[in-house]
């Protein structure tokens, strides 16, 4: 995948969105704000806003939260355009999950819950056509289709238009 690439184009920092309790909001989104400015003046090209190591013992700090805290923090450092964004998050699971997360300054989005969620459907059966390359390619198919028709509705015509807008 991408994160396994080894060239210098695919330099990345994994940014973890979980927090323990008593850190409290606030600190954890500015904790996650300062990581992800340590990483892209260290050269990191590709950050990821990883909510996938939920834990009884933290709580998340919501990607789209966090996604939007840390464009405008790279922003106002003047270094945004050093780096893409990457959310990996169990939160993206329709067109709108997608939208809010690219309009509030996500490069991609990996949803790895609704593909775990698919995964499993097939191997329990209650997905029986298909196997699962061509179910997860239906499901991205269906994930652009309703990004282009949100996109349609605003006159937007390409995703970069529509990156960081907060329409």
């Amino acid at each position: 995948g991408l994160l396994d690439m080894k060239e210098a184009a695919f330099r990345h920092e994994r940014i973890d969105l979980l927090y323990p309790a008593e850190v409290g909001l606030r600190d954890a989104v500015a904790d996650i704000c300062d990581r992800a400015v340590e990483a892209v003046r260290s050269g990191k090209l590709i950050l990821v806003l990883s909510d996938r190591d939920i834990s009884r013992d933290k709580l998340p700090v919501h990607a789209l939260l966090a996604t939007g805290a840390v464009h405008h923090r790279l922003i106002r450092e003047g270094i945004r355009c050093n780096a893409n964004l990457v959310v990996e998050t169990a939160t993206a699971r329709d067109p709108h999950h997608f939208a809010t997360l690219i309009g509030y300054g996500a490069t991609a989005v990996y949803p790895y819950l609704a593909f775990e969620v698919l995964d499993h459907m097939i191997r329990s059966g209650e997905i029986s056509s298909g196997d699962g390359t061509q179910t997860g390619i239906n499901y991205r198919r269906g994930i652009n289709k309703g990004l282009y028709k949100i996109t349609s509705k605003m006159g937007i015509s390409t995703i970069t238009s529509y990156r960081g807008a907060q329409f």
